[in-house]
């Protein structure tokens, strides 16, 4: 099951397969979103999967309203897996093996106009 999360003050999308898979359960967060105070639009959109939350952020902070959202059943954002160091770990190795690789073609063309020079 996949989630996202997108959020600008005074607005947060969570997009997740639950609310396509689950549209009862989808419909029934949504009108209890409404009753919270500083919400001011919720719209479900089934067929991408996805609930839109406009609320008023001098009275409802982001946090708070994705935890409102879990209490009452929806699906949990799930963290982003790659952290800073493995993605550090991954560019320094990267960056390894590429000059790595411009080396041995130069001493390869190299050896190659050596031999060529010889003979």
């Amino acid at each position: 099951m996949s989630h996202s999360i997108h959020h600008l003050p005074g607005r947060l999308r969570v997009r997740s397969t639950a609310f396509r898979c689950r549209p009862a359960e989808a419909r029934a967060a949504q009108t209890q979103l409404l009753g919270l105070e500083g919400i001011r639009q919720v719209r479900l959109n089934g067929h991408a999967g996805s609930i839109t939350v406009h609320y008023d952020p001098e009275q409802l902070s982001h946090l708070e309203l994705l935890a409102a959202m879990k209490d009452l059943g929806c699906p949990e954002p799930a963290r982003n897996g790659t952290s800073p160091a493995i993605a550090g770990k991954a560019g320094a190795m990267f960056g390894k093996a590429l000059v790595g690789a411009v080396i041995n073609k130069a001493v390869e063309r190299s050896a190659f106009k050596l031999v060529g020079a010889l003979l």
